[in-house]
């Protein structure tokens, strides 16, 4: 028995170190199935549901606690948007049937989540809705950042990529625009970055694009499909970004991301594969994602280049956000 016990220790103590480096916790959110997970290491833990299915999306950590937003649906017409805080499920009020939380940030003991009530965005704070201004039929919040007093929060509103400044309504223009998308933030010193997506007119492809400052700029493709600029992070004076670029109008897909606008293609197994998260710590990059067929995907992230399979239970699942702690 104690031969058993010990091989079961190693084999833990093994399998942790492959998900992650020496000091490191990395953690991985998204779905398994109809379930939300929550990967910490590699392990994978299912979140309480109500519903018929539910999806974690976004994830912040702050000292000991773990925070979690995301969607649980009670029905394909019903769904609340809720946040776990150390697993227990907690739901956000909400106006219309369908509400989802999209995206989280804990600054001190504020915990700020932004998402969608019906067809308005809307953000929580501590549990507080507040509807933020659009002028179209309806809005999207897609990212939230603060930095001192200020929240950033992205998304679009009908056809126009927006961020929102302390709930004022911006902007971002695309070139000879027919419609943008804004996807993810990061703040740095007093430069606002965000990512997303344009189509041209007459274009049927989306071009991955980041504005700095309200500036747009193109990524660089090597194929010719569209293109997605789905999350970014900056360490000192390096921009990373991570996203999905599609070869044609088909499913094939690869994971990709820009260092400093300079594009790399990450290992994959299947045909169907992206990048939809980013985190630096210290020398070490994570990407999560998703890598499979156009109807079968494995969570997967990858640490420095090298793609890590998330442990499942059914035939489908995607890593949809990760933080690294110490």
């Amino acid at each position: 028995m104690k031969k058993v016990v010990f091989a079961m220790v190693f084999l833990l103590a093994v399998y942790g170190f492959l998900y992650s480096q020496a000091g490191e916790q990395v953690h991985v959110v998204g779905y398994d199935g109809d379930d939300a997970v929550y990967w910490l290491n590699g392990r994978r833990t299912v979140l309480p549901k109500t519903g018929i299915g539910a999806v974690a999306r976004a994830i912040a950590v702050s000292g000991s606690n773990v925070y979690i937003a995301g969607v649980d649906a009670s029905s394909n017409d019903v769904w609340d948007a809720v946040y776990w805080l150390n697993g227990r499920r907690n739901v956000l009020p909400k106006t219309g049937q369908r509400a989802q939380a999209w995206a989280i940030a804990v600054s001190g003991s504020n915990v700020y989540i932004a998402g969608v009530d019906g067809n308005d965005a809307v953000y929580w704070l501590n549990g507080q809705r507040s509807v933020l201004p659009k002028t179209g039929n309806s809005a999207v919040t897609s990212a939230i950042a603060v930095s001192g007093s200020n929240v950033y929060i992205t998304g679009w509103d009908e056809d126009d990529a927006v961020y929102w400044l302390n709930g004022r309504r911006n902007v971002l223009l695309g070139i000879e625009r027919y419609y943008t998308e804004a996807f993810a933030i990061a703040v740095s010193s007093s430069n606002v970055y965000i990512t997303g997506q344009y189509f041209k007119l007459g274009n049927d492809y989306s071009t991955a694009v980041y504005w700095l400052n309200g500036q747009i700029n193109n990524l660089s493709t090597l194929i010719r499909g569209p293109t997605q600029a789905r999350a970014i992070t900056v360490s000192g004076s390096n921009v990373y970004i991570a996203g999905v670029d599609k070869e044609g109008e088909g499913e094939l897909s690869y994971p990709v991301y820009w260092l400093n606008g300079q594009r790399d293609v990450l290992p994959k197994t299947g045909g169907s594969a992206g990048a939809l998260a980013i985190v630096v710590s210290g020398s070490n990059v994570y990407i999560a994602g998703y890598d499979g067929t156009d109807k079968v995907f494995d969570a997967v992230y990858w640490l420095n280049g090298q793609r890590n399979v998330l442990p499942k239970t059914s035939g489908s699942a995607e890593a949809k956000a990760i933080a690294v702690t110490r």
